[in-house]
């Protein structure tokens, strides 16, 4: 079965719409994240032993964030190699 012209925009459009929702879904979670960390950033100023426990949670932000921009890196590829396929048709 061939896929046609107009499959491939739908699929193009699916993906640019997951994109979108994907970074949307980020943004609110980085909102919380960012939240929390003002919290044990606060807690540290005031001379609570939370340090470590700041440090670490820097750490799992950095992580999350690499994590997520490897994600969208992948989805730009994906859209990238659907439009060189409609661009061979």
């Amino acid at each position: 079965m061939m896929i046609d012209q107009s499959q491939n925009e739908i699929a193009k459009a699916f993906l640019e719409q997951s994109r979108s929702a994907a970074q949307q879904a980020y943004g609110a979670w980085e909102m919380v994240m960012k939240s929390q960390k003002a919290m044990l950033d606060s807690m540290r100023s005031t001379g609570a032993p939370f340090a470590l426990a700041a440090d670490q949670y820097d750490k799992l932000i950095d992580y999350q964030s690499q994590q997520y921009r490897g994600a969208l890196e992948y989805i730009d590829k994906m859209i990238s190699d659907f439009q060189q396929q409609l661009n061979k048709r």
